[in-house]
C-alpha cells in the first residue's frame, strides 16, 4: 500500500512538471508597455526644423552679368530713341499723306472736277519736299528739273517719280480746261504715284 501511494505520488509530479505553463492574464502586463514609442520616433521628434536656403533673387549677382544687363537696358532704350525720332521726323509725310487722302476723296465725289485736284496735287508734292530738304534746295525746282529730284530722291518710290514726271514736267503748267480732259485712268495714275512718292521718298 505504501509503494503503490510513492507510485502514484511519482506519476502526479511527472504530470505537472510536463503540463505547459498557463499564460500570465493581461493584468499582469505593465499599462505602459504597448504604448512604448520606438526610440527611432523618439530621435526624429527631437530634430531641429531643416533650414530653408534663401530665394534666388532676380537681379544679376556677378559683375558681368549686370554688365550684360546695363547694356541690355541701353540698348533697348536707344531703340525706343530711335522709334520715337523717326515718328516726330516723319510728321511731315503723314500730314501730307492725310491731305492726299482728301484729294483723293474729293475727286471720288466729284470725277468731273479732274482739273481742280491735278492742280494740288504737284502742290502738295513740293511742299512735302519743303518740309524735308533745305528750302533753297528745292523751291526753285522746276520742270525736267523738279521732275528729276523726285526721282533721284524716291527711295523705293522710283516708279512712282517716273510716273508724277509728265505732271511736274508740263501737265501743271496746263490751263484748266485741258486739265479737265485727262482720262480718269490717267488721273488714278498720278494719285498713287504721289502716294508712292510721299509714303517712299528718302528724306535728307
Amino acid at each position: 500500500m505504501t509503494r503503490a501511494a510513492g507510485t502514484v505520488a511519482v506519476v502526479v509530479a511527472l504530470a505537472i512538471a510536463a503540463a505547459p505553463v498557463a499564460a500570465q492574464p493581461a493584468s499582469s502586463v505593465p499599462a505602459g508597455a504597448a504604448a512604448a514609442v520606438p526610440a527611432e520616433l523618439v530621435s526624429i521628434a527631437r530634430l531641429a526644423d531643416p533650414v530653408l536656403p534663401e530665394p534666388v533673387a532676380w537681379l544679376p549677382q556677378t559683375l558681368g552679368w549686370q554688365i550684360l544687363a546695363g547694356l541690355l537696358v541701353l540698348g533697348v532704350l536707344w531703340l525706343v530713341w530711335r522709334a520715337a525720332r523717326r515718328w516726330w521726323r516723319n510728321r511731315y509725310r503723314r500730314d501730307a499723306l492725310a491731305e492726299w487722302r482728301q484729294l483723293e476723296a474729293r475727286w471720288q465725289l466729284e470725277p468731273d472736277n479732274a482739273a481742280a485736284v491735278l492742280t494740288a496735287l504737284p502742290v502738295l508734292v513740293k511742299r512735302c519736299a519743303l518740309s524735308a530738304w533745305p528750302r533753297e534746295q528745292v523751291a526753285s525746282l522746276s520742270g525736267a528739273a523738279w521732275a528729276q529730284f523726285l526721282e533721284v530722291h524716291a527711295g523705293h518710290a522710283t516708279h512712282g517719280a517716273q510716273a508724277l514726271a509728265p505732271l511736274v514736267r508740263e501737265m501743271q503748267y496746263q490751263d484748266q480746261q485741258q486739265l479737265a480732259r485727262v482720262p480718269a485712268h490717267d488721273v488714278r495714275v498720278l494719285l498713287d504715284a504721289s502716294r508712292q512718292w510721299i509714303e517712299g521718298h528718302v528724306s535728307a
